[in-house]
């Protein structure tokens, strides 16, 4: 089934969250390239581990920062100020020519935190265009969201996985600290659309439209073959 809504993720989709965070915590972190994947989703751990080029950085033996301390040393400023992404334009008008501007909402989750979802907020408002900044959702359980016509563009394993298992379609936008950090995003996300719309394409043209898995088609260009998009992508074929 084709979307007919999409719903974004901000922090690290169409804002710079973690390398700004690493950056205001000290950590000596100038792009995406010098975040190490086996870290994964644990930016505390990142964190710890940069730390120690600080020329400052007394080694103590215990990881400087705790889950607590690095979350606390996160101002709102920081939330409310952070740069957009390279795909913050790209996402947002290929998601409203696809499904339409109302079908298009900005969705995030807040750390547990006033200040963190009160700088999001003012982040909407001063980034995105006035069409999109009063449609948004603030809230964790991103998978509440999920219906077969429902697409999901994150760049969280975890939110992805379980945007899927709950009958929605999702992206996910590749970086260091996922399993799709090996991709080229823009070449990804540019290929996901093209898909997309060729497939609406056919559609309006009452084309026929087949079904091949992600991993099949996509083996030359995913080495891991994840599943996106519900395990399926539409391909056009000849009318017979």
């Amino acid at each position: 089934m084709l979307p007919t809504k999409i719903f974004l993720d901000l922090d690290d989709v169409l804002a710079e969250f973690t390398m700004t965070a690493l950056r205001h915590v000290g950590c000596r972190a100038c792009g995406l390239e010098d975040f190490n994947p086996k870290h994964g989703f644990d930016i505390v751990a990142q964190a710890n581990a940069m730390i120690v080029d600080h020329p400052l950085f007394i080694d103590t033996g215990e990881p400087l920062f705790t889950v607590k301390k690095f979350w606390e040393a996160i101002p709102r400023s920081l939330w409310a100020e952070l740069p957009r992404s390279k795909e913050f334009g790209f996402l947002i008008v290929e998601s409203a020519r696809l499904v339409g501007r109302e079908n298009v909402c900005v969705l995030t989750a807040p750390i547990d935190d006033p200040e963190c979802a009160a700088g999001k907020m003012e982040w909407m408002k001063e980034n995105l265009p006035v069409w999109l900044r009063n449609q948004f959702l603030i809230g964790s359980p991103k998978h509440l969201c999920a219906s077969p016509d429902a697409l999901l563009i994150d760049d969280s394993d975890k939110n992805v996985d379980a945007f899927l298992r709950a009958g929605g379609q999702a992206i996910l936008v590749p970086r260091p600290w996922n399993s799709n950090y090996q991709l080229c995003t823009k070449y990804f996300l540019e290929m996901m659309f093209q898909n997309l719309f060729a497939a609406q394409k056919a559609r309006e043209r009452s084309d026929r439209i087949t079904y091949r898995s992600m991993k099949a088609f996509y083996d030359p260009v995913i080495p891991h073959g994840h599943v996106l998009l519900g395990g399926q992508v539409f391909r056009l074929e000849d009318k017979k």
